[in-house]
């Protein structure tokens, strides 16, 4: 069984926007006369920025548990879903923005369900080449059809399904 996890570094930009974001509503909320529209308004922000911040904080605490029998998701609860019972396997691209050599920022999201299991995890996660390789792979032995997006993001990111091993390491991609 391997443990994987999502390194500070990609969780850390979301930290920081949640705590900017809070501690900015909350310094116009608490520190600043405004008129009752303005206070519902930036009660609304905070309100937001501290649900992200906690999102943030689960996703940072989450353990993806990955075995030849199934993967396991332990955030709050724990999600299993076992390879035998995959129904479903959606991989997204979004792509967020471009920079100015061309170069795009952006993140692929892997959702897999099962057995009214449903387990949603992205591309910052160590080693989602090899979940989604092996998701892939039990897709295919369980005679899972994919939607043409997710096929084709499988392929873009070098990962066939049929292919007798997992992918080749990304150099880019974090340890565990």
């Amino acid at each position: 069984m391997t443990e994987l996890r999502y390194p500070f570094g990609a969780v850390a930009g979301d930290y920081l926007r949640a705590i900017v974001g809070l501690g900015f509503s909350l310094y116009i909320l608490l520190g600043v006369a405004t008129p009752f529209w303005v206070s519902v308004i930036f009660g609304g922000m905070a309100l937001l920025f501290l649900v992200f911040g906690l999102r943030t904080v689960q996703r940072h605490v989450a353990v993806v548990a990955l075995s030849e029998e199934g993967i396991a998701c332990r955030e709050l609860s724990t999600k299993t879903i076992y390879w035998r019972d995959l129904e479903q396997l959606k991989l997204r691209f979004y792509g967020i923005r471009r920079r100015s050599q061309g170069e795009g920022s952006s993140f692929m999201q892997l959702v897999l369900k099962g057995n009214g299991v449903k387990i949603t995890m992205d591309s910052s996660l160590a080693s989602f080449d090899l979940v989604a390789w092996t998701a892939a792979k039990a897709a295919r032995e369980n005679a899972v059809s994919l939607d043409p997006a997710s096929a084709g993001n499988l392929l873009g990111i070098g990962i066939d399904p049929d292919q007798a091993g997992p992918p080749p390491r990304n150099p880019n991609t974090p340890e565990s």
